[in-house]
């Protein structure tokens, strides 16, 4: 039985998609079909119901999937052991990211991670802080860089480089000087999407100051740092940005800071693993570079 149809067909069976598991095993989704196909014919038996656009496993593949994925981890284990063995990392690591670290530094540490490992293939995903820690939590990702913390009692979260939110409008806008904490609920504000480590910071920082969301007035909600830099600049709104994210727009004009008083703005970025995960050696030594000091980068 080949390996890597067995690679595709348990991706499939996960993904319940050709198309999904063609993107995730880098191949097109005929080439897909066909591993399946012939894996079929191969076994004498019809793993997947084809029911229009949607597949469904059937009671073969159900028994199937649980042999493959023990023969995969055990091809996975035999591989780590040789490496180990020879003193290499290679394969792949799958990272995740929140959108600030995300776009604006893990970029450039995997850069330099593979520097130092370069047969190591990493994959970086990035989503809203809920989502990475999601998939830190069942698995998906080995180890993310976030800008929250959340309470869950199975990760860990370690502090990793300092950050700072500032308040923006567009230029020539009506709110001179500075504004109190207090003064927020007076002034229209676009807010990233729930789930955003901004915006949970954001609103802890606010309560602390003795600010509750009701009393603001939140004229729109934007999914990434993008939309919501657009549309301070459409003038929607006043937008609360991580400085790393809009330096060149705050040296360009294109946005200006509106201070606000009376509010802790400085935040941190988080390390998030897994407790008690036994990583892979790749993920150990990303986590190891990671905890050695990403502030190291701007060396």
């Amino acid at each position: 039985m080949d390996l890597r149809r067995l690679e595709v067909f348990a991706k499939v069976f996960e993904c319940r998609s050709f198309s999904r598991a063609a993107e995730e095993v880098y191949l097109s989704q005929p080439t897909v079909s066909g591993h399946i196909k012939s894996l079929e014919e191969e076994l004498e038996v019809q793993l997947f119901d084809r029911l229009g656009r949607e597949i469904l496993p059937t009671k073969a593949a159900d028994l199937l999937y649980d042999y493959a994925k023990r023969i995969l981890e055990l091809v996975a284990e035999s591989q780590r052991a040789m490496d180990a063995f020879l003193g290499r990392l290679r394969g792949d690591l799958v990272v995740g990211g929140s959108t600030i670290p995300g776009q604006y530094v893990l970029p450039g540490f995997i850069g330099r991670f593979r520097l130092l490992h370069p047969e190591v293939r990493v994959t970086l995903k990035i989503g809203d802080t809920r989502q990475v820690v999601d998939q830190v939590l069942n698995g998906d990702l080995e180890a993310g860089v976030v800008g929250a913390t959340l309470e869950e009692e199975r990760l860990g979260f370690s502090p990793l480089m300092d950050d700072e939110l500032c308040l923006v409008a567009w230029p020539g806008h009506p709110f001179e000087g500075s504004l109190s904490a207090g003064q927020l609920g007076e002034v229209p504000l676009v807010f990233r999407e729930p789930g955003s480590g901004t915006r949970m910071f954001i609103l802890k920082a606010l309560k602390e100051a003795g600010v509750e969301m009701s009393d603001l007035d939140i004229v729109a909600e934007m999914g990434s740092t993008m939309a919501l830099l657009q549309a301070v600049r459409a003038e929607v709104g006043l937008g609360f940005l991580s400085r790393r994210a809009i330096t060149e727009e705050l040296k360009a004009g294109v946005v200006e800071e509106v201070p606000v008083s009376g509010l802790e703005l400085k935040r941190q970025f988080y390390l998030v693993t897994r407790k008690k995960r036994t990583h892979s050696p790749s993920a150990q030594a990303f986590i190891a570079l990671c905890l050695a000091g990403l502030d190291a980068m701007d060396e």
